[in-house]
């Protein structure tokens, strides 16, 4: 199985084969390594590497693996390549110009929270939708300026209507 994980900001390739019953075959940026590894309880695991013996302990957050080893914490984030595939893609999306607040479904306008010309913060409630007999916050991504209010209370709008424009800071 092929991951790519990241330390301290530094991504490094890592590739781990099951060899047999607690031997594996780890490959780091393409260096092999043969690891036998024992899981020794809830949260600890016993390695041998290179004839040197490593107790670790360990605990998971999402795609954070957290380990202690020998009182040294290191948080690892573990992605697989669809992981790292949809992180490269983010990260290579401009997010340049005016955020746009659409409804992923059609419904009607109960209220809404902003102005033009109105300085929101990151997160805030903008608008409130009902679709489907419930109600549904949108709120913004990012910290701005409301550029354009494209509806209005009452109004029942189509899936993908741009309702509100938002100008960065």
């Amino acid at each position: 199985m092929k991951y790519t994980t990241v330390l301290n900001g530094q991504e490094r390739e890592l590739e781990i084969t099951l060899l047999k019953a607690h031997l594996f075959e780890i490959k780091i940026d393409g260096k092999c390594h043969e690891i036998e590894a024992y899981h020794c309880g809830n949260d600890l695991i016993s390695l041998l590497i290179d004839n040197r013996s490593y107790d670790i302990s360990y605990s998971f957050d999402g795609d954070m693996v957290q380990l202690n080893f020998r009182n040294q914490y290191f948080n690892i984030e573990v992605l697989d390549e669809r992981k790292m595939r949809m992180r490269r893609v983010r990260s290579s999306l401009d997010l340049s110009g005016p955020e746009i607040i659409k409804t992923s479904m059609p419904g009607r306008v109960v209220k809404i929270l902003v102005e033009p010309g109105e300085k929101v913060e990151a997160g805030a409630g903008i608008i409130i939708i009902e679709a489907m007999k419930m109600e549904n916050e949108l709120q913004c991504r990012h910290s701005g300026v409301v550029k354009t209010l494209n509806v209005k209370p009452g109004q029942t709008v189509e899936s993908e209507v741009v309702l509100v424009e938002i100008e960065p800071e």
